[in-house]
């Protein structure tokens, strides 16, 4: 077999123009991405205190009948985590609670031992996440809330992956549990302590704790996830696609993902951030502080330290030092970043899945605004009609797989950093292939496809179909 992989690539201004300014560039660069029209979302950089560019492209759901705009609202996804780690900062600050709690003093039925609120906070909990669940422990006909996943917690699961404090694996339940200690500490549901707590201090009008599919949802000037369609090449809303239905039944839970805000509310939020608000100053220095395993190793995933709901590259306690998080959910990707020592920030609200990742974005936001004669490359891939698959369906995935028929003929599927996935035939380089579903990879150059089965919930074969032909190989390891 042989195998041939293509891409475009969007070479962006590679020479500064003297008599652009930085609204010029920024401006450019979007140009750039939207070529084809496609890309969907609302942007906006800040520098030393002022918005220096704001941008709104594409549409709040696949009809195209209403525009983004400056007003509209986006899942964060897991830019939520930080506004939940926030309330329990300040629970924290009025002695309410401590980060060395056990959390059997909020959830006395888990049967996890010796897990703290720092091991919530950190993704050091070794609690797994519920995405893995199997599916067969969810009534995946209602919206389920957290307290749903609380009693599938007790009912299910028993132990914990590693020791508290040993290895840092993310993990949604972390933050799941963290809201709902929230509850239990302040007496009030999470969505309205963050109203009254968070958001109506920040002077974030816009923002709430947001189930988009409950019956009540007021869904003017929200902005659905929207996805690629391979079989019909058309652009349609995530709850179309068979594979994203998680999406709804998962809809009710909230301090992993939840949280609805607009561009410029997260600006807001910027600004009660710098002002200490919300928290004394020597407080939230603690989110974006490093801290140690068992191990005496720093907590990191994938190279990058994590905080309480931030992450960060600078291992140093250095509080002007850059911080952000991502987010991505079924049609979302989302980003903020601040970066206090040079006076920066920068969100981004994606309601399309495309191929323009947030991170290299940032990088030429960061660039532009840095005045760099260069700008990094972004890279393009076709539209393919993949999907985003979350890391709890990648996981499912990976490993070696034998051929049944000739042992040593093997297929090792393996993942980058960034999620995306790889699969290498015997004696031949690691191709990527993309997910179509959460069971199904394809090959962009060539009509080949993979296909996973599973038996008791578990991914047990993979077959590659190729030339009319099917090949049948048994996950070994």
């Amino acid at each position: 077999m042989r195998f041939i992989l293509f891409s475009v690539f969007i070479f962006l201004n590679t020479l500064v123009v003297t008599a652009q300014t930085v609204q010029q560039r920024l401006d450019s660069l979007f140009q750039s991405l939207n070529q084809d029209g496609e890309l969907s979302g609302a942007f906006l950089v800040a520098d030393s205190g002022k918005v220096v560019f704001e941008k709104y492209l594409g549409f709040q759901d696949a009809s195209k009948t209403e525009r983004i705009t400056s007003n509209s609202r986006f899942e964060l996804a897991s830019v939520s985590k930080q506004f939940t780690a926030m309330a329990i900062m300040q629970l924290e600050e009025q002695g309410k609670l401590s980060y060395e709690d056990d959390i059997i003093k909020y959830f006395p039925h888990l049967k996890f031992k010796n897990v703290r609120v720092k091991n919530l906070l950190r993704h050091t909990s070794g609690i797994p996440d519920f995405f893995s669940f199997p599916e067969k422990w969810i009534d995946t006909k209602k919206i389920n809330n957290n307290s749903d996943i609380l009693k599938i917690l007790e009912k299910h699961s028993d132990s914990i992956s590693f020791k508290p404090g040993e290895q840092c694996s993310y993990s949604n339940t972390n933050y799941l549990l963290l809201a709902m200690i929230v509850e239990k500490v302040s007496g009030q549901p999470f969505a309205v302590y963050m109203q009254q707590r968070i958001f109506k201090p920040a002077g974030m009008r816009h923002t709430s704790v947001f189930s988009a599919r409950s019956p009540q949802a007021d869904l003017k000037n929200y902005a659905k996830g929207i996805a690629y369609n391979i079989d019909n090449k058309k652009f349609i809303d995530i709850d179309d696609f068979e594979t994203y239905k998680y999406a709804t039944y998962f809809d009710g839970v909230n301090g992993p993902y939840g949280i609805s805000s607009t561009t410029e509310d997260i600006l807001k939020w910027n600004q009660a951030l710098q002002n200490h608000t919300l928290l004394k100053r020597d407080n939230f220095i603690k989110a974006i502080s490093s801290d140690t395993l068992t191990n005496g190793k720093l907590i990191s995933r994938h190279h990058i330290y994590q905080g309480f709901g931030w992450e960060f590259m600078d291992s140093t306690n250095n509080e002007n030092k850059m911080h952000f998080h991502t987010g991505g959910y079924p049609g979302y990707q989302t980003i903020f970043v601040r970066n206090p020592e040079n006076q920066w920030y920068f969100v981004a609200l994606i309601n399309k899945l495309n191929t323009i990742g947030v991170f290299p974005l940032t990088m030429a936001v960061a660039a532009i605004l840095e005045k760099k004669e260069t700008l990094p490359l972004i890279e393009r891939e076709k539209l393919t009609g993949a999907i985003t698959l979350v890391e709890s369906q990648i996981k499912q995935l990976l490993g070696t797989y034998e051929y049944t028929k000739q042992p040593d003929l093997k297929f090792k599927i393996t993942a980058g950093d960034s999620g995306n996935l790889f699969a290498q035939l015997s004696g031949q380089a690691a191709i990527e292939v993309y997910p179509k579903n959460n069971l199904e990879l394809f090959y962009t150059a060539i009509q080949a496809m993979l296909k996973f089965s599973k038996e008791n919930d578990e991914v047990s074969t993979l077959t590659l179909y190729q030339n009319g032909q099917e090949l049948t190989f048994n996950k070994v390891k």
